[in-house]
This record gives C-alpha cells, structure tokens and sequence, in this order.
C-alpha cells in the first residue's frame, strides 16, 4: 500500500513539473489552434490572410531575414515578452502573426471563456508596432482592420 502512495506521489509531482515547465517556456500564449476551438469562423478567415503566412514571407524576402530579430519579431507571437516565441525549434506554434498578436496572450481568456480577459477589439497601435511608415507606408488601418480575419469575417461579423 505504501508502495502504491510513493509511486502516486512520484505521479503528481512529475506532472505538476512538466505542467511548471510548459507554463514557464510558454507562458501566457497558447497559439491559434486553441482560439480556432471556439472562434472557428475567424481562424478560417485568417488562414486566407497575409499574417497566416507572415514567417514564411520572410524567406521570400531572403533565408536571412529569418535570423534577424528585427525583422523576425513581427513575423511571430509576442517575441520579446514573456512565454512569447524563442524560437521554431521551441515555439513552432507561435510563429506567423496569429490571434495573440493583436488581441494579447489568451491562456486566461481560453480557461475563462470571458470577453474581459481578451482585447476584443485592437486598436492601429498595436497594429503600428510592426506597420510602421518606414516599414508599411501605404498601410491604411480603417480598410485593413476590416480584412484581418480574412474577407469573409468583414461582411459577417461575429
């Protein structure tokens, strides 16, 4: 009987160290496959838009741009805070501007389910972060905030 509390205890204290270090390396960002669960029609409509393929639009523009922290942090989730990208070895589900880009880490929102603990609605300066007029002169956010969940999503708000 005693053999069977230590080993259950071993159990527990393994798990609470792996759910610990996910925690640690992953922090507050779940990536978009768990907002795709509840916001399906938004996730679909992303898929079709520039930002589901943003990473790989850098090795379009040269294989060293995917190296370069600079040109690398708009690419992917939350780069420079914490539980955000390190890299595609480590965090492959955060690369691509994805849901947590613009509306902020969602592990609370997805426990919770509440509208609180998400930004609904981004405004152009989290959109000015990586749209710079150095980098995107022509970006116009009253149209492209219309098309960020693909064009679908712009004629039938959810």
């Amino acid at each position: 009987m005693n053999r069977l509390f230590v080993l259950l205890g071993a159990v527990i204290v393994t798990l609470y160290i792996i759910s610990s270090a996910q925690a640690e390396l992953f922090g507050d960002y779940v990536g978009e496959k768990a907002c795709a669960d509840c916001h399906e029609a938004q996730a679909r409509g992303w898929l079709t838009t520039p930002h589901a393929h943003a990473f790989a639009d850098l090795a379009h523009q040269g294989e060293e741009k995917q190296t370069t922290p600079g040109c690398v942090k708009c690419h992917v989730v939350a780069m420079e805070a914490d539980g955000g990208f390190i890299d595609t070895d480590l965090t492959p589900e955060l690369i691509n501007v994805q849901c947590e880009s613009c509306h902020g880490p969602g592990a609370r929102h997805v426990q919770s389910e509440d509208p609180k603990d998400i930004i609904s609605h981004p405004d152009e300066a989290s959109c000015r972060t990586c749209h710079t007029p150095g980098q995107d002169k022509h970006f116009n956010y009253a149209v492209k905030a219309q098309l960020v969940h693909g064009e679908h999503c712009s004629k039938n708000k959810e």
